[in-house]
């Protein structure tokens, strides 16, 4: 467990010396955010501006974030050699990913703070909002985890996130604006779309669904499994 607490402080200091690192994991999804609760996302709604600022955060704080940081780590061969360093798999992976999430927990919280602050409307039931954020955060997680695995450079990884990060958020914008009826229902099943229903709900928007919940488990199980399988810790040729 030290070992692990130790190797997660190392990539802490990393992420605030490298620039280009700190700049897309914090600067730019924190400032996103506040744009949002600034400005008045859509239609200014909490359940849209919560919805976007979840799906920055977690697209563009964890996600795009941790995805490059596996890469990078895996090609100048730190994770294989950390291997032999009497540290499980599981917590050289766990040390890697860890200070990407506390950040975006910090962000979130931040975020809370700001959105109160400016008048935004307390969600009626926010045990639906706790539900996107712990959801969100496994799925962004396994994600990158899996994307890591199709990723052949640490630039690359700009590219082959991209898609899932557009699904995500264009799913959550969607169902931050409509009923959980109809065609609704289908788009939670699409990966992060849960996070603009359950806003939604969370304001009243919509009655809740075992869809979401059935969407924001299933996701994460498939994308670890995938991990699980092929991820490979030798650096790519």
């Amino acid at each position: 467990m030290n070992r692990v607490l130790a190797l997660t402080r190392s990539e802490l200091r990393l992420i605030f010396r490298n620039k280009t690192v700190l700049i897309s994991t914090l600067a730019v999804p924190l400032g996103l955010g506040l744009f949002f609760a600034l400005t008045g996302f859509g239609d200014g709604s909490g359940a849209s501006i919560i919805a976007m600022q979840l799906a920055m955060v977690l697209g563009l704080g964890i996600y795009v974030a941790a995805t490059q940081t596996l890469v990078a780590r895996r090609q100048n061969l730190v994770l294989k050699r950390l291997r032999t360093s009497g540290i499980s798999d599981a917590g050289l992976l766990t040390a890697t990913i860890a200070p990407v999430v506390v950040l975006a927990v910090v962000q979130m919280v931040l975020f809370a703070v700001v959105d109160v602050a400016f008048g935004l409307p307390v969600p009626t039931s926010p045990l639906p909002v706790v539900l996107a954020a712990v959801g969100g955060l496994a799925l962004v997680v396994t994600a990158a985890l899996a994307t890591a695995v199709v990723t052949p450079t640490a630039e690359r990884a700009q590219i082959t996130t991209l898609p899932l990060f557009f699904v995500m958020v264009g799913g959550a914008v969607v169902l931050a604006f409509l009923p959980l009826e109809g065609i609704a229902t289908v788009v939670n099943l699409v990966p992060g779309a849960p996070l603009g229903s359950l806003a939604n709900v969370a304001y009243g928007g919509s009655a809740f669904s075992p869809v979401q919940v059935a969407s924001l488990v299933v996701w994460p199980v498939l994308f670890g499994l995938l991990a699980k399988r092929h991820f490979r810790w030798d650096a790519r040729a």
